[in-house]
């Protein structure tokens, strides 16, 4: 089974708590940094060469580019630039808000099955939503140290990742949501794009292309030098 991890006083002191909040916050900041490079070293590593094969499809992209650029009218090819970018927020949305009813729906269920013991307090607990505030998730039975507890088991295999104090400036389900599923490893946070040439072909032509952190990899590396991908 998974043993909890040491709490060093469950949070009974504010050093204690402030340390589980800077844990919290690096957590999401360490992931905007590291999209952020990958982002950026795709993209140059992809224009400067560190793979052949890709590097060709590069230049023919961009002279199929330029061609599109002398035929077609520039403001069609920005709508359609422009038309990426809001399809790209539009499936992450979706992403999202498919985690966020995942997080609840497994959240009604350990209450129901677990935590309540009445017909009432598990009726209660079906017509949870994202906008039900935890105050009402309260009231219903649950004990915040026993939710706070069971996120650190299921989401973040006993991690003090989110604490106690962390659950109180939560409002609603939705909030709670949004924190769980952003910092647990347990939920995707970018989508499965269909492997098909004629979709996101770019963004399929980026994922043969390695970022820079392969070259603190020496095992990636030697693969890279020995040509096998």
């Amino acid at each position: 089974g998974k043993g909890a991890a040491p709490e060093f006083g469950i949070a009974r002191t504010p050093f204690h708590d402030m340390y589980q909040q800077y844990l919290l916050r690096w957590s999401y900041l360490q992931r905007q940094i590291e999209y952020w490079m990958d982002w950026y070293e795709r993209r140059k590593n992809l224009l400067l060469g560190a793979q052949a094969a890709t590097h060709n499809v590069a230049l023919l992209g961009i002279v199929a580019l330029l061609g599109a650029a002398w035929l077609l009218p520039t403001r069609l090819l920005v709508l359609l630039w422009l038309y990426s970018f809001f399809y790209e927020g539009l499936a992450q949305g979706r992403l999202m808000r498919r985690n966020h009813h995942t997080f609840i729906s497994v959240l009604k269920d350990t209450a129901v099955t677990l935590w309540l013991d009445t017909d009432d307090k598990r009726a209660c607990a079906e017509a949870w939503d994202a906008s039900t505030s935890l105050d009402e998730v309260v009231d219903c039975g649950v004990q915040l140290l026993v939710l706070r507890d069971w996120i650190r088991t299921e989401f973040f295999d006993g991690r003090p990742m989110v604490p106690l104090r962390a659950l109180h400036r939560c409002g609603t389900l939705r909030e709670l949501a949004q924190q769980v599923t952003w910092t647990s490893d347990h939920f995707a946070r970018r989508r499965q794009r269909p492997r098909v040439w004629w979709r996101s072909t770019f963004r399929n032509l980026l994922d043969h292309v390695p970022s820079d952190v392969t070259m603190f990899q020496p095992f990636t590396c030697q693969e890279l030098v020995d040509g096998v991908t």
